[in-house]
């Protein structure tokens, strides 16, 4: 690990998850059509068809969890470049570059569709670079679209590292997303699937799958195998997910892009702040969490509105360089909450496009 002036470069662990074929776990009834698919012209879908097959399919961004309907409506004719997201900058998560290489005549399929509702002539397809551990290397350019790899430190995937894309309104989209709308406009498939990252200490064949919305994550950890009884089962990233603590009951979601499942031998020590000032030497965003953690421990809420909480994007650096193990994200989530309840004005809807 190495400290960067904001942000943190992490220890990847994609491997072997990343290098293996990408499996198909899915209930029989997964490719039911889309009921009164309309007919295809020989020309090709135009940017009307594409956003109405595209909503008939409910296909939903996993990066964001928007329909993506109402991103291409917005985006229609407007975006200067048409983004395919496949940073997956979390350690262990590799379902959004994995399918874009196993899948890639579908993925690539669908960011054309994309360009013709944005009527762009720049798309590209983008990765992250500080990826060191890698069997399979990702290739300069993908069915003929360039692949921008992003430097720094995690997290990359923010609104802040992609201002390093260049300026100009951007349409950005999931791989997943991607390949649903290739499927939805080429075989009247709905969105009835997502990708997810299965990995971890307790499992024993890790692997990016194809699964099912609506099953267990017990379910899908079975199809891997368990080694070892998991102490801590997360969806999502090791940064940003959420522990679950039935996965008999967690059902995957749109926006479920990972299950990871761990034994932890030692227990974690909690301490009191020593002040030391590395979480907002790696704030993403430029706060100041060790104040922020006070002030809500202290149950000074009144004391947050210079403090900026609204701003924060819960990347999860704080907790992670913490030296004595706070919870510092999840608390300044309890000041984000607050702030945005007390102190903002409600923001006008967001026209899904990223400047």
């Amino acid at each position: 690990m190495a400290i960067f002036s904001k942000g943190l470069v992490l220890d990847q662990h994609k491997e072997p998850a990343f290098s293996r074929n990408l499996v198909r776990f899915v209930n029989p009834q997964a490719d039911t059509p889309i009921q009164e698919m309309p007919a295809i012209p020989p020309a090709g879908p135009d940017a009307d068809m594409i956003i109405d097959i595209a909503r008939r399919a409910g296909i939903v961004d996993e990066r964001d969890g928007k329909f993506l309907y109402r991103k291409l409506l917005r985006a229609k004719g407007k975006a200067v470049a048409v983004i395919a997201d496949a940073v997956d900058d979390e350690p262990y998560v590799s379902s959004q570059i994995n399918p874009m290489l196993k899948l890639r005549e579908q993925a690539c399929g669908g960011l054309a569709l994309c360009e013709t509702v944005a009527e762009s002539g720049n798309a590209f397809i983008m990765a992250y670079k500080n990826i060191a551990d890698l069997e399979t290397r990702i290739p300069r350019s993908i069915e003929g679209y360039n692949v921008v790899r992003l430097r720094g430190g995690y997290p990359a995937e923010s609104r802040s590292s992609m201002l390093k894309l260049g300026a100009g309104r951007k349409l950005i989209v999931g791989t997943g997303a991607l390949i649903h709308l290739h499927r939805a406009v080429t075989e009247a498939r709905p969105q009835t699937t997502v990708f997810v990252t299965v990995t971890g200490n307790c499992v024993a064949n890790p692997m990016n799958l194809e699964v099912s919305l609506g099953m267990t994550v017990m379910q899908v950890l079975e199809r891997c195998g368990l080694s070892q009884d998991p102490t801590r089962v997360v969806c999502g990233g090791p940064m940003t997910g959420i522990a679950i603590l039935d996965a008999e009951r967690t059902l995957i979601t749109h926006t479920t892009r990972a299950i990871l499942a761990f034994r932890e031998d030692k227990k974690d020590a909690y301490y009191n702040c020593i002040g030391c000032g590395r979480c907002e030497q790696v704030c993403p965003v430029g706060l100041n969490p060790m104040y922020i953690y006070r002030f809500v421990e202290n149950s000074y809420f009144a004391n947050l509105r210079p403090f900026d909480a609204h701003l924060c994007t819960g990347c999860g650096t704080c907790s992670y360089i913490c030296p004595s193990k706070l919870n510092i994200s999840g608390t300044i989530a309890k000041a984000k909450r607050y702030a945005l309840e007390q102190f903002i004005e409600p923001a006008e809807e967001d026209d899904e496009l990223e400047d």
